[in-house]
């Protein structure tokens, strides 16, 4: 009986113990963003590039909108211009089209959180600027950005998918 009693006990314990692990997992899922902010190490644009990305995150979702400039619905230029302004207080186009006059060209191997990635529109055979988005983490082997688009509003993707991958066209930092 003894036995029982301490079988069934430790299974209590350790059935509780799973649960509080599980109950504080998954509430630091839940408070956890996207992972958009990136740790200071020391450069004064830190700040500035996390505000800027947490003011992109907090969109997430919103639907994309034909010359939308609001958090009631944006276009690709509308959502890079909007997230600039309400983070930074810089005011950028309302056009893609125009992007390759803000900021500076830079590599892509030279790509990091805060800069605006140009692709070419619809059309990939037309090689000037028709959609934008702001990138969020750079790896050794991939770019991730956060932009409006036709189909998911405010959503992330990768550069090396099939369809930016073939459109695009150059990075600009706006932030120098």
């Amino acid at each position: 009986m003894k036995k029982i009693t301490l079988f069934i006990f430790t299974c209590l314990c350790l059935g509780s113990a799973f649960s509080q692990s599980r109950i504080d997992s998954l509430q630091a899922k839940e408070n956890d963003s996207l992972g958009f902010i990136i740790p200071d190490t020391g450069n004064s644009r830190i700040v500035e590039i996390n505000r800027l990305l947490s003011t992109a995150e907090s969109q997430m979702g919103t639907p994309y909108r034909y010359a939308g400039k609001k958090p009631g619905g944006f276009d690709c230029s509308g959502f890079v211009m909007y997230c600039y302004q309400h983070s930074l207080g810089i005011t950028l186009s309302p056009s893609a089209t125009t992007y390759f006059k803000h900021g500076v060209k830079v590599r892509k191997e030279s790509a990091r959180p805060g800069d605006v990635i140009c692709f070419t529109g619809s059309n990939a055979y037309n090689r000037s600027i028709g959609h934008v988005g702001i990138i969020t983490e750079v790896t050794p082997t991939e770019i991730y950005f956060i932009h409006s688009a036709l189909h998911g509003g405010i959503r992330c993707d990768v550069l090396s998918s099939n369809y930016y991958k073939t459109r695009f066209l150059q990075i600009r930092r706006i932030l120098q």
